[in-house]
């Protein structure tokens, strides 16, 4: 569920009065206080689109490498809600099967071979999980928290982990708005994939999944079938499962 990133007057004043009333009837068992508050919006959602050539450099770079990989992306926004990557670019980096490391001399080096224009364009950040979900780890949060710090109020920043399953999550930052829209509330698409969609609604109609044979529809045909003075064998042989028709 979406969620505000800066606390607003109004959510101050009602976290106040909440803990205003909690420390009325507060008993402490161990001479602390605890308390927590969270605050989410109910319908707030957002479209994230990629260009086709940055969806297939995404893939490509995933399915492509053993290790773990990030990348930028250059990204803007789309409309209310909506945002798009229209390219993405690799940086300088130190990788394992489990780690992104930034080489900070060749990251700094390849950032000033921009112009201001592009520079500031490089919205997104993203990589890859090798053989895991896509679950941020520690070290993501934190490196999420430190570029938070950095965005200005009419910014906004998005953020995504991809797997060799091609399974995504993804955190939009949106200051402007100041909505946190969380996986979930992200709807993922490719430009002009729409001609895709109505290629596999269209053969969603043509292909079927053939329905297995009932074994009690098979019963009945047989015993149907049996001339009808061999019914009252039929019954006494097959037609009480597992149990004797007769006392023995």
């Amino acid at each position: 569920m979406s969620m505000p990133i800066t606390i607003t007057d109004d959510m101050k004043q009602k976290a106040q009065a909440e803990f205003a009333m909690m420390l009325e009837e507060l008993k402490m068992s161990d001479g602390k206080i605890n308390y927590s508050k969270s605050f989410k919006y109910k319908d707030a959602s957002a479209v994230l689109w990629l260009t086709p050539e940055a969806y297939n450099k995404t893939v490509a770079l995933v399915t492509a490498f053993s290790d773990e990989v990030a990348w930028h992306g250059i990204a803007a926004r789309y409309g209310k809600g909506e945002f798009i990557i229209e390219d993405i670019m690799v940086y300088p980096q130190e990788v394992t099967g489990s780690t992104v490391n930034t080489d900070q001399d060749g990251y700094t080096k390849w950032l000033y071979e921009f112009d201001d224009d592009l520079f500031n364009r490089i919205r997104m950040q993203g990589h890859s999980h090798v053989n895991m979900g896509v679950s941020p780890s520690g070290v993501d949060s934190g490196h999420r928290e430190k570029i938070l710090n950095q965005l200005d109020g009419d910014m906004f920043y998005i953020f995504m982990v991809w797997n060799k399953r091609l399974e995504t999550h993804t955190l939009i930052y949106d200051m402007a708005r100041n909505v946190l829209y969380d996986d979930d509330d992200v709807d993922v698409k490719i430009v002009g994939d729409d001609s895709m969609d109505v290629f596999l609604a269209d053969a969603k109609e043509k292909v079927q999944k053939k329905k297995a044979a009932s074994y009690k529809g098979k019963v009945k045909k047989a015993k149907a079938e049996i001339p009808e003075t061999q019914s009252s064998l039929w019954d006494q042989l097959y037609g009480h499962g597992y149990g004797y028709p007769y006392d023995i």
